[in-house]
C-alpha cells in the first residue's frame, strides 16, 4: 500500500475542518490556503527537518507574526504580534506547518471559548488549551500546543481522549506567550500517540536526551487525598491501570507525600496564579474591564487583594513540598494518579476542575496522560503519570512503554 504525500495528507486535514469546525469550533484563526503555502514552501531536501510537512495547531496564547493572537479575549481583538514565540519559531524551523490559532479560555484562565468536545458536543473540550485538545482528537491537525498552569494541558487532553505532555517548568521556553502565572506556566504538548509527542518534545524541549524506559519500573501509587470527589468511573480506570501495569512485571510501590501540605498545594496554586495575573493584566482591567469575562476580572480582582507577603508564604510552601517529592520519588520512576475528575462534563457547567492537576503543576514536575477506556456515559477517561522534577526524559519512555502496556484497553 502505498502511503499518502504530505499534500494528501494536508488536503485530508483541511476537509475534516470543513466538515467539522461548525460543530467542534476549535480554531479561532484558520486560512487553508496559508498552509498550503507553508507545504508549498518547504525544501525539496526535508531531511533535515524532523517536522516536515506535519502539521500543528497553536493555541491563541502563542505570539505568530502572520496570524492574529489574541488571548482569547476581546481586549486583544485583531492583535497582531511582530514576531512568532520562541516555540513557534522552533516549530517552523524544523518544518512543521502551522495550521492555524487555536480556541483558549480567556488569557487561559476559565472564561470559555465556543469549543465543543468533538466526542459529544454538548460536553466541554476542557480548558484552558480547549481547541487544541479538540482539533488533536478530531484528526484536524496531527499536533498541538497548549499549556498548563493548573490542568489546563492533562485534563481537556483526558476528555478528549488524547496525549497529553506537561514538561518540566522552564523546559520549553516561555517567550512569546502570553502569562497567566509566570511563576507556573508550562508549555503543553498534544497528540494522539506517544510516537507524535517524542517527536514534538525533541524539537521544543531545552537538554532533551532519548532514554530507555526501566527494565521493570516502579511506579508510585498515588489516588490523591481529593480522589472521593473524583467520579466512581475515573476511579475504576485508575484502578483498572493500576492492575494492567502490575500484570506486565511493573512494581506498584505506596509513596509517602504528607496530606495536609499536598492538600495546601491546591491553595498556593489559586493564590499564586491570582497574584501573578493580576500584576500581569491590571493595565487591561483598568482600561478595558468591559472587555473581560467575569471569571477573568474576579481572578484580576483577587490577586489586587493578595499582599506581597501572602505570595511569598505559599512560595516557601512549594519549596517545602518540592523537597518532600523529591525525597519520595528516590527508588520511584513515575507516579500514577488521576489526571481529570471523570468524564468531560456539560459544557453548560464550565470547563471541568483541575483538582487532579494543580499539585503538579505548582511543584513544576513532568506529567503525561494517557487515554484508558471511557466512563459511563462512553466519554473518554485518562489516567496520569507523574515524574521527578526534570526527568522528563525517563517519563516520556515510560510513557511510550505503559501506552503500549494500555493499547487493549482503549474500547474497555
Amino acid at each position: 500500500m502505498v502511503a499518502p504525500t504530505r499534500s494528501q495528507l494536508l488536503e485530508a486535514q483541511l476537509a475534516r475542518i470543513a466538515a467539522r469546525e461548525p460543530l467542534v469550533r476549535a480554531w479561532s484563526w484558520h486560512d487553508p490556503q496559508q498552509v498550503r503555502d507553508e507545504l508549498a514552501a518547504l525544501p525539496k531536501d526535508t531531511s533535515h527537518l524532523p517536522l516536515a510537512g506535519i502539521t500543528v495547531g497553536v493555541k491563541d496564547i502563542f505570539d505568530t507574526s502572520d496570524m492574529p493572537t489574541t488571548y482569547g479575549s476581546a481586549a486583544f481583538a485583531n492583535h497582531r504580534p511582530h514576531r512568532d514565540a520562541t516555540a513557534v519559531a522552533k516549530l517552523r524551523a524544523a518544518g512543521a506547518l502551522i495550521m492555524g490559532k487555536t480556541v483558549t479560555t480567556e488569557f487561559a484562565h476559565q472564561h470559555a471559548g465556543p469549543t465543543t468536545n468533538p466526542h459529544s458536543v454538548d460536553r466541554t473540550p476542557g480548558g484552558s488549551s480547549s481547541g487544541s485538545a479538540a482539533a488533536v482528537a478530531d484528526e484536524m491537525v496531527t499536533m498541538a500546543l497548549g499549556s498548563q498552569t493548573g490542568g489546563s494541558t492533562i485534563r481537556p487532553a483526558a476528555f478528549c481522549g488524547i496525549v497529553g505532555f506537561k514538561p518540566t517548568h522552564g523546559k520549553v521556553s516561555l517567550e512569546g506567550v502570553g502569562p497567566l502565572s509566570v511563576t507556573m506556566d508550562t508549555i503543553g504538548l498534544m497528540a494522539r500517540s506517544m510516537t507524535d509527542i517524542c517527536l514534538l518534545s525533541s524539537v521544543l524541549l531545552e537538554n532533551h536526551d532519548l532514554v530507555q524506559a526501566p527494565a521493570t519500573p516502579r511506579v508510585g501509587w498515588y489516588p490523591s487525598p481529593e480522589a472521593p470527589e473524583a467520579d466512581p468511573d475515573a476511579l475504576r480506570a485508575l484502578e483498572r491501570a493500576r492492575d494492567v501495569l502490575k500484570a506486565a512485571g511493573v512494581q506498584i510501590v505506596d509513596i509517602d507525600l504528607p496530606a495536609k501540605d499536598f492538600l495546601a498545594l491546591g491553595q498556593s496554586n489559586r493564590l499564586i496564579m491570582a497574584y501573578d495575573a493580576a500584576r500581569s493584566y491590571e493595565t487591561v482591567y483598568r482600561n478595558k474591564a468591559a472587555d473581560l469575562g467575569a471569571s477573568t476580572v474576579k481572578l484580576i480582582e483577587t490577586g489586587l487583594l493578595i499582599t506581597d507577603e501572602q505570595f511569598k508564604k505559599e512560595l516557601l510552601h512549594v519549596e517545602n513540598c518540592k523537597a518532600l517529592f523529591a525525597k519520595a520519588m528516590l527508588g520511584v520512576d513515575a507516579v500514577l494518579t488521576l489526571g481529570a475528575p471523570g468524564q468531560a462534563p456539560l459544557k453548560s457547567t464550565g470547563t471541568g476542575l483541575s483538582t487532579f492537576n494543580r499539585v503538579w503543576t505548582t511543584l513544576g514536575v513532568p506529567c503525561i496522560t494517557l487515554p484508558f477506556g471511557r466512563g459511563d456515559a462512553g466519554l473518554p477517561l485518562g489516567v496520569q503519570f507523574v515524574g521527578a522534577l526534570g526527568a522528563d526524559s525517563k517519563l516520556l519512555a515510560l510513557g511510550t512503554k505503559f501506552e503500549a502496556l494500555f493499547a487493549d484497553q482503549a474500547s474497555v
